[in-house]
């Protein structure tokens, strides 16, 4: 069960953008039994060293379609594991793209969707094309085209706010 809120403000407020460049997204479709291929997959990759940033997943009526995003150090051993499986679940279709990652959270996103809503429009009127996106809890992950990122930061600045800290001195009596 998904608790929805709906929440307004002006200007959204956020904790501020990071940033993560250097990254490989992995995209496959593969047929819905290579569930346990792709299972042992990520033991060996585990075991291999690789990490990774996001991970998602979602059926559609060729199988199941998986994204993977990891630093670009790892490509050619996450290939090798992907092939593997293509080899023996039978993969419909792959790619790897380079790319870069922009995340956030905010104290008000119980209302993803009015914030993606936000977000898609802020990035759509600069034309920045988002190649995945993921939503968990109070964080929002997009994940841009290589050297995109800084720009969508940029335009995300636009729509949403960063509240500044304010410094709170009191003056106490010397003595």
């Amino acid at each position: 069960m998904e608790t929805r809120a709906a929440y307004w403000e002006s200007r959204i407020k956020t904790y501020g953008f990071q940033r993560v460049t250097g990254l490989s997204l992995f995209e496959m479709t593969m047929p819905g039994e290579g569930i346990e291929s792709l299972g042992r997959a990520f033991c060996s990759m585990g075991d291999a060293g690789v990490a990774f940033h996001l991970v998602c997943s979602r059926a559609s009526s060729q199988g199941l379609e998986v994204l993977l995003l990891a630093p670009a150090q790892f490509t050619k051993v996450i290939e090798e594991h992907l092939q593997e499986i293509a080899e023996g679940a039978g993969v419909v279709s792959g790619r790897t793209l380079a790319s870069e990652m922009v995340f956030f959270q905010g104290p008000h996103f119980g209302d993803r969707y009015g914030i993606v809503d936000t977000t898609l429009r802020a990035l759509a009127a600069k034309r920045i094309q988002m190649t995945a996106m993921a939503c968990s809890g109070s964080c929002i992950y997009l994940v841009v085209p290589e050297g995109r990122s800084e720009e969508a930061v940029l335009a995300l600045s636009d729509v949403f706010e960063i509240p500044k800290a304010v410094s709170h001195k009191r003056s106490v009596p010397a003595g």
